[in-house]
């Protein structure tokens, strides 16, 4: 007789709706759907176990072990942001470096010219071809 040390699970899903069905709705009040036939028996709890049975996905359980892989290997986690791990620039900082760019932008596809009148002058973009 081998011995196995896998950690197996089974999910029965009639009981798991039945129960999920329970928890969603316990701050309702029931007995008005029970009364009326609209709380779920035996079969609904077997129509939607059957239906889950081809639609589940696990992706919530794979994100839940990637993460707990991660955190045992000390890796960083691409899904979970590591919170004061970068500092935030100040708004002047940003504000500058955003004006910098405008500025590079602006000079690579315009030309600056002046109009020049008797009483008045204005530098004027024009684009470059």
């Amino acid at each position: 007789m081998a011995i196995y040390d896998d950690v197996k699970i089974t999910i029965n899903l009639n009981e798991l709706v039945e129960v999920r069905a329970k928890l969603i709705s316990q701050y309702d009040d029931y007995s008005k759907a029970v009364a009326t036939g609209e709380h779920l028996d035996g079969e609904d709890i077997d129509r939607i176990a059957v239906k889950l049975r081809e639609t589940i996905t696990w992706d919530a359980l794979w994100f839940m072990v990637d993460g707990a892989i991660l955190d045992y290997m000390g890796l960083k986690d691409p899904n979970k942001p590591n919170y004061g791990e970068r500092t935030i620039e100040t708004v002047e900082l940003t504000m500058e470096k955003e004006r910098k760019e405008r500025e590079k932008e602006f000079k690579k596809n315009f030309d600056m010219v002046k109009l020049e009148s008797s009483s008045w002058t204005i530098d004027v973009p024009v684009r470059k071809r």
